[in-house]
């Protein structure tokens, strides 16, 4: 009888020092999903447009110069509007078309941004590990402990 639970242990051990062996490098596999435009870039560039935009519209609104009506349009009228402008009487005309110019700027960069943010299409990377392949004819056998009627043993669970 202590014959048998000898082995039994033995085995039992045994078998646990055989399935706890460190198992090599376990490969990962990398999925990409592609979830649509550049969040950051878009926000970014809805920002730039719309604050340099706000300027332009105040002024268009406020100007009494017809010229300064072109800056209802966003990106193309600050250009249209330094293009239009005729006021050779009005005071610090060239810091105006200065300021027209850097608005003009500012939010063609902002209309890039969001442009560029649909080109630009974000992605995730989600990791995993990879499953080792399986021939049609592998076995799947591992052995656990096991309490028997009067003792101890090992059960085998697979597939075969």
């Amino acid at each position: 009888m202590k014959t048998r639970v000898i082995l039994s242990i033995a085995a039992t051990l045994a078998a646990g020092v055989a399935t706890a062996l460190p198992a090599s490098a376990q490969q990962r596999v990398d999925t990409v999903a592609y979830t649509g435009p550049d969040r950051g870039l878009l926000k970014t560039g809805a920002w730039t447009l719309g604050l340099s935009y706000t300027p332009a519209l105040v002024v268009a609104i406020e100007s009494p110069l017809p010229a300064d009506r072109y800056l209802f349009a966003p990106v193309a009228g600050p250009w249209l509007d330094f293009a239009k402008r005729d006021c050779t009487s009005c005071k610090h005309e060239t810091l105006n078309q200065v300021l027209l110019a850097a608005d003009g700027v500012i939010q063609s960069i902002g209309a890039l941004q969001i442009f560029g943010s649909f080109l630009l299409v974000e992605h995730t990377v989600t990791s995993r590990p990879a499953r080792a392949g399986r021939s049609k004819n592998a076995l799947d056998l591992h052995f656990v402990p096991n309490k028997v009627a009067g003792g101890y043993g090992l059960t085998a669970i697979g597939k075969f």
